[in-house]
C-alpha cells in the first residue's frame, strides 16, 4: 500500500518519528476534532481528549482509529464495528506511570499524614490493566490489600470483595475502573452520594481513573461540612471545564496526568504504530528502544541506616516530586489552563528507571523492589 493520510492529535509524543515515514501526517487539536478535518483521512492516531463520534467518521473514508491510550470511554466503538472501521487502544501502556502516580501519594501520606501503607488496609476498585499491576506491586511490597472488580467476580475470579465491603474496610481507596455507562457492571457514578457519606472519617481516596467514576459534588458537599477526607484528585467531571473547588479540600490535585510518565506515552505511541502497520501492511521501521533516552537520575544512594519512611521519600521524589504537579495545577485560571498543563507536562519517568544504591535493610529492600524501584548490586 501507498503513503496513507493520518490526522493525528498534535499531543501525541513522537508523532513524527513514529508515523511520519507513512504518509502524510495532519495535526489537530484532538479536543475539538471535527468531521471536517477528518473527512480525507485513512487512520486517526489520538489521545483520550478526543471524543469521536458517529458524526465525525459518517461522512469520512476512515479505515483506522487508534487511541494512544489505555481507555475507550471517547471512542464510538459500536459505530465503528458495525461500519467495519478498526479501533485499537493501548492496553497497559500507562499502567507503570499511573501505579507511580498511586505510590507517590501513598508516600505523601506517609510523609505528611502519618498514615504508614504498611499498617493499613488499601482498597483498589478495578483489578484491570492498571489496577491490576498496582496490587501486584503492592503485594509485593509487602502492603495489606482488598480488590473489587465486579465482571471479574462475576466471570468466577476469586480472591475478591464486594464494593461496600471494600469501602467499609479500607483506610486508603484507589479508583482504577474505566468509565460505563451501561450494563450490570456501569461504573459511571460508582462512589456515589451515599457511599461518599459512608466513608470512614480520615479515609485516603486516590481518584486516578475517570472523573465521572465518583460523585464530585458529594464529595465537596462532605468536605465543605466536615471536612474530613484526605482526598488525592487526578481526574475530573466534565474535563477540561472542572469544578476547582475541591482544590482547597484536597491534599494533591493533578490535570490528569497519573499516567504521563515518558515511557507511558512512548509505549502508547508505539503500541498504535504497531497495530497501524499491521492494519494496513506497512513495514515497521522504528523501534521504542532506539528512542528511549538514559534517565537523568539513574542511581540513587541510599543511607544504611535510613528508615522504610525515608527511603521511601528519597526514592519517590527523586523520580517523581508529586507536589510539583500540585503547585502547578492550583495556578489553573481556566479550561485552557487545564489542557495547557497537559501539552507541557515536563518528563517524568517511570520508578523502574531509578536504581537505589546501599540499602542495608531486607525488609526495606523488599518494599522498595515491590515498588517498583531497581535495586543496585
Amino acid at each position: 500500500m501507498g503513503l496513507i493520510n493520518i490526522v493525528a492529535d498534535e499531543n501525541i509524543l513522537l508523532l513524527d518519528e513514529f508515523f511520519g515515514d507513512l504518509g502524510k501526517v495532519t495535526k489537530v487539536n484532538g479536543r475539538t476534532i471535527s468531521a471536517e478535518q477528518v473527512a480525507q483521512a485513512d487512520a486517526l492516531v489520538l489521545r483520550s481528549t478526543a471524543k469521536i463520534t458517529p458524526a465525525i467518521l459518517s461522512n469520512s473514508k476512515v479505515q483506522f482509529v487508534g487511541t494512544c491510550t489505555i481507555g475507550t470511554d471517547h471512542l464510538a466503538k459500536d459505530y465503528m464495528d458495525v461500519n467495519s472501521i478498526v479501533w485499537r487502544n493501548a492496553p497497559g501502556c500507562n499502567a507503570a506511570g499511573v501505579g507511580d502516580y498511586v505510590i507517590a501519594c501513598l508516600n505523601h501520606a506517609w510523609q505528611t499524614l502519618a498514615i504508614d501503607p504498611r499498617e493499613v488496609t488499601i482498597g483498589i476498585v478495578g483489578s484491570g490493566n492498571v489496577g491490576g499491576r498496582l496490587a501486584q506491586r503492592l503485594r509485593s511490597a509487602g502492603f495489606n490489600l482488598l480488590i473489587c472488580d465486579s465482571p471479574q467476580a462475576s466471570a468466577g475470579q476469586k480472591g475478591l470483595v464486594e464494593l461496600d465491603e471494600l469501602l467499609a474496610q479500607s483506610q486508603i481507596v484507589c479508583l482504577h475502573t474505566p468509565l460505563t455507562t451501561q450494563g450490570r457492571h456501569a461504573t459511571e457514578n460508582l462512589i456515589n452520594a451515599k457511599r461518599v457519606t459512608g466513608l470512614a472519617k480520615g479515609t485516603v481516596l486516590i481518584s486516578a481513573g475517570r472523573g465521572e467514576v465518583v460523585d464530585q459534588q458529594a464529595v465537596l458537599e462532605r468536605q465543605q461540612q466536615h471536612n474530613d477526607l484526605h482526598l488525592y484528585m487526578d481526574v475530573w467531571h466534565q474535563e477540561p471545564n472542572i469544578d476547582t473547588q475541591l482544590f482547597g479540600y484536597s491534599h494533591c490535585v493533578t490535570p490528569h496526568i497519573a499516567g504521563h510518565s515518558l515511557e507511558g506515552k512512548m509505549r502508547g505511541t508505539h503500541m498504535i504504530y504497531q497495530a497501524l502497520c499491521q492494519h494496513f501492511g506497512l513495514q515497521e521501521s522504528t523501534t521504542l528502544e532506539h528512542l528511549m533516552p538514559e534517565p537523568t537520575l539513574a542511581k540513587l544512594a541510599i543511607s544504611s541506616s535510613a528508615t522504610a519512611k525515608e527511603t521511601m521519600q528519597q526514592a519517590c521524589n527523586g523520580v517523581y516530586p508529586l507536589m510539583e504537579d500540585d503547585a502547578r495545577m492550583r495556578c489553573m485560571q481556566n479550561s485552557n489552563d487545564f489542557d495547557l498543563l497537559r501539552k507541557t507536562y515536563p518528563v517524568r519517568r517511570e520508578f523502574s528507571s531509578l536504581q537505589l544504591l546501599g540499602i542495608a535493610d531486607a525488609e526495606i529492600s523488599n518494599m522498595m523492589a515491590g515498588l517498583g524501584f531497581g535495586l543496585a548490586v
